[in-house]
Order: C-alpha cells, then structure tokens, then sequence
C-alpha cells in the first residue's frame, strides 16, 4: 500500500451532545497520511469539539472514532493555552517528559523551537505572557516529537505576520515528511497555502466544500443578533466576529457575494466597511 494513502484515523457516523444539546451529527471522514483537512465554520458551530474528538479527548455519544495504529503520535494545540505560574521551558521539559523524550534530545529540542519562533528562554513566566508569546509556546509542545497528525484549534490566533510565516514553513516542512494536519481556522488563509480539503460545519453537520471561491470579502456593519442568526441559517458558509461599540465583522466568500449583499441591502443594515482580498494561489 502507497504510505501516503495510507488511512490514520477515521470518524464514522461521530455524534456529540451535550444534555439535550446536539453539537454533530453523524460526521464521517478519514484523516490520509500527509494531508491537510481545515474545517471552517462560525463561532460556537462545533469546530473545537470535533478536534477534540479527533484528538480523543471528548468521547463520541455515538458513532465511532477508529485509530488504525496504537502507536500514531498526535500533537494538539488548542484555540488558547492557559498563563502557567512557570517559564515556557519548564512548561516544555514537563510535555517532553510526558512524551519520554530523552533528556538532551529534549533541551535540544526546546532550544531550536525558541529560536525557531524567536522566543527568549527567559526566567519570565508564562503568567506574563502576551497572547502571541503563549501562542508560540503552544505550537511547541505540540511539535516537541514530530507527529503523524498535527490537530491546530485557531493556530494563526495572536501571531504577529512574521510568526505566521514561520508557522507556515513549519507546517510545510512537516507535511512534507508526512505528517497530516487539521485544522480548524476563521478565514481560509491555511487553505490557500498547504494543498487541503476543506469542511464546513453547519448545524452540527460536516460538509465538503467543492468549489473553490478566488477571493475573500471582509464586511463591517451594524446589525441586530436576530438578524445576524438569519444571515448564518442561509449562508452557512459565512463566519463572523463582534467588534467594538456593537459592530460585526462578517467574512464571505466570491460565490456568496452577490446574494449576501442584495440581502443585507434589502433589510436595511447598515455597511460601515467592505474590503475584498484575492486568495493566494
């Protein structure tokens, strides 16, 4: 069998609820060997949970998550990592430790990671960290040993545009010694960039996006959260941000742009800004 076809983990029919509360519904996919999955979707659709469920860190309440190897080594980063009272060394000597790395392997290791994101070994703790520098420090214990499936929650969030490129070639690097990535992410940057499928989420169910818009709008505008609920049952592929003094920030693809405007025209919501970027190929 070709290694890269080769099949690492699988969802089949995966349900999750909370009490009465559906999140998904019935999601089926297979992770391949060096591929790259990102799932896209608004706010509170359920793209955290269903890494989470990939990872094995929350259980299915139905269906089924099948690992074809015990030994498949999976890194996580989630969408934030907590201000520890300890010094992002300390903190990644403990997941090495965890991981059994040994221990010059690992202070090597730590050391080119720091470098690698230009990250001080101070005696700073993390306590003191800003958003960025805890973001780093996340994309290093989730890559401390290289891993067959790399799962990424947000992992542009905090960075600033150098720290993404670095990422990014880090990601690139990876992939290409075979280790597949998924990532759930709020604007299709990613996907641009490493050859991927991409899913939506929308009402607890996973789609395939096949057509592939070449542009991205981002659209600031005054709206009520009714009306912003109405907007995303029939735009499901739409994401959004609230912004300062009650202002949303909506970003939509090429194919949705004639429609979504005409409707938001119609109803009457106010546009404070509208700017369009070309999708690098």
């Amino acid at each position: 069998m070709d290694k890269l076809s080769e099949t690492l983990l699988s969802l089949r029919y995966a349900s999750k609820s909370y009490g009465r509360h559906k999140v998904l519904s019935d999601v089926s996919f297979q992770i391949k060997r060096g591929e790259t999955i990102v799932v896209r979707g608004s706010n509170g659709s359920g793209k955290s949970t269903l890494l989470r469920i990939v990872c094995g860190i929350v259980p299915v309440s139905s269906g089924e998550r099948v690992v074809q190897s015990t030994k498949l080594l999976l890194g996580y980063a989630p969408d934030r990592l907590p201000k520890l009272r300890m010094t992002s060394t300390q903190y990644l000597m403990h997941m090495g430790r965890i991981s059994q790395m040994p221990k010059q392997q690992l202070q090597t290791r730590i050391a080119d990671l720091h470098a690698f994101y230009r990250l001080e070994q101070s005696s700073i703790h993390m306590t003191h960290y800003s958003k960025g520098m805890l973001q780093k420090v996340n994309m290093m214990q989730a890559t401390l040993v290289t891993p067959d499936l790399l799962v990424l929650d947000e992992p542009f969030s905090g960075l600033d545009s150098e720290s993404v490129e670095h990422l990014l070639d880090s990601l690139k690097q990876l992939k290409s010694r075979g280790t597949s990535i998924m990532a759930a992410v709020h604007d299709p940057f990613l996907a641009t960039q490493l050859e991927s499928r991409t899913y939506w989420i929308y009402q607890g169910e996973l789609r395939e996006e096949i057509e592939k818009a070449s542009s991205i709008f981002e659209l600031v505008c005054e709206i009520e959260e009714d009306m912003l609920n109405r907007l995303l049952d029939t735009y499901p592929q739409i994401s959004y941000q609230w912004k300062d003094k009650g202002h949303v920030s909506i970003s939509f693809n090429q194919l949705d742009y004639n429609r979504l405007m005409q409707t938001m025209l119609t109803n009457g919501i106010e546009i404070i800004s509208l700017q369009r970027k070309e999708l690098r190929a």
